[in-house]
């Protein structure tokens, strides 16, 4: 079942020279992974077994704050729980959704457009799912948690891709499957792009009124 909203007022983009993305649950698939950690983390800690929306009510957003939402005053142990398991299953679950190396591809090399990643994760990390993944080599910034002190949404992280990149808001598109990402790009004047094959509800990011919308990667050819 298609979980986008009608296409009927999106038209293609015009001016586009800079694509950014999200990296978890918009180009790599991971969502399994974190879900499992915050499980692990939570019933190791707090003792509590919780569905798996209100585990992955926060992501997007950076670590820390999401272990705020669980408990504020165990955060530091939640963290080392969460990075204890994660980290020791990280590389084998981990994997690029399907079209995002041919789209990255056609973007850079076909397009010749710039290409960025506006994550929450640590730098570290993030380019290691992305060497993992053969993602790498078609990214030209990496913008990551450690790179501002306001994270998504707030519109920071998005204004230092775009300062990276040397491009005008008016100039890129920000895909996210989160609204958080989606509150971001909108916020630092891009255009922004629902990818709606994350974990969110359809009808958290039918709210945005995105400018475009992706039942896959490979859609974006005909929204670019």
């Amino acid at each position: 079942m298609d979980k986008r909203k009608p296409h009927e007022r999106q038209t293609p983009l015009t001016g586009i020279a800079c694509v950014l993305f999200d990296l978890d649950g918009t180009l790599i698939d991971t969502i399994d992974l974190i879900y499992r950690s915050f499980d692990y983390a939570v019933k190791k800690v707090l003792g509590l077994s919780l569905p798996r929306k209100r585990l992955l009510h926060n992501i997007g957003r950076p670590l820390r704050t999401q272990m705020e939402y669980f408990s504020p005053a165990k955060v530091e142990t939640l963290m080392a729980a969460y990075n204890e398991d994660n980290l020791a299953k990280h590389d084998a679950n981990v994997k690029a959704y399907p079209y995002a190396a041919a789209t990255l591809r056609w973007l850079k090399l076909e397009t010749a457009r710039k290409v960025a990643i506006v994550t929450s994760k640590k730098r570290d990390l993030a380019l290691r799912g992305l060497e993992i993944t053969g993602l790498a080599e078609y990214i030209d910034v990496v913008v990551a948690m450690e790179d501002t002190a306001r994270h998504k949404p707030e519109p920071d992280p998005v204004r230092e891709a775009l300062k990276r990149l040397r491009c005008r808001p008016q100039a890129a598109v920000f895909i996210g499957d989160s609204p958080f990402d989606l509150a971001a790009g909108r916020a630092a004047g891009t255009y922004i792009g629902a990818a709606y094959w994350g974990p969110f509800d359809p009808e958290e990011l039918h709210a945005f009124n995105a400018d475009i919308d992706l039942g896959d990667l490979s859609e974006l050819r005909r929204w670019l």
